[in-house]
């Protein structure tokens, strides 16, 4: 008898077993995902104050780190032409 599998055979149980795993995996997240979506239900119903306050604050947060961002990159790009206009000046 020959052990020898053929090549075709192999690949095909590896891919069953591959998909096999991916769809367990994807179940098992998709769980996850189903729990802590009704836990943050249940959060914002029983806590509807704290919830907005929260949001609010990370608006906020966003928005400030936002501006600071383009505040700081505004200031970097006149910095250097500042400097590119000083050289050419020879100063």
């Amino acid at each position: 008898m020959n052990d020898f599998e053929p090549p075709l055979q192999t690949t095909t149980n590896e891919t069953r077993s591959a998909a096999d795993k991916a769809s367990r995996a994807w179940e098992t997240t998709r769980e996850k995902a189903s729990d802590a979506l009704q836990t943050g239900e249940r959060y914002v119903r029983e806590n509807p104050g704290t919830s907005a306050l929260s949001i609010l604050g990370l608006g906020f947060l966003l928005g400030f780190l936002a501006g600071w961002s383009l505040a700081h990159e505004e200031r970097d790009d006149y910095s250097a032409s500042a400097r590119k206009f000083l050289r050419r000046w020879g100063h």
